[in-house]
């Protein structure tokens, strides 16, 4: 099996592979389940205020005559508060230390 340990600003990861930024990075419980599962980091779903415009269009993208090769998704902006956003992105912080 490869070898997928990388390094980020000094910080071993466990696994190159992160989840980006979206729908699956918006709450604790998301991403610490990501983490238990082996991902190596994660970008944390866009945060912010005034919250604005967060109705979840999910949509297919076709490819020639293939139809539904993969989704695409612009939600934009999540709809929980700053405040906690920030306090379960520190307790994650504090519950996953090789995650940072």
């Amino acid at each position: 099996m490869a070898d997928l340990r990388s390094e980020l600003r000094g910080h071993p990861k466990p696994e190159s592979l992160w989840l980006a930024s979206g729908p699956p990075t918006n709450t604790y419980g998301q991403v610490a389940k990501a983490f238990d599962q082996g991902w190596g980091g994660a970008v944390w779903k866009t945060i912010g205020e005034p919250i604005i415009n967060v109705f979840s269009r999910y949509g297919s993208v076709d490819l020639g005559q293939n139809r539904m090769m993969g989704f695409n998704n612009i939600e934009l902006i999540s709809d929980r508060p700053i405040a906690d956003n920030l306090k379960e992105i520190a307790e994650l912080k504090r519950n996953y230390p090789s995650t940072r």
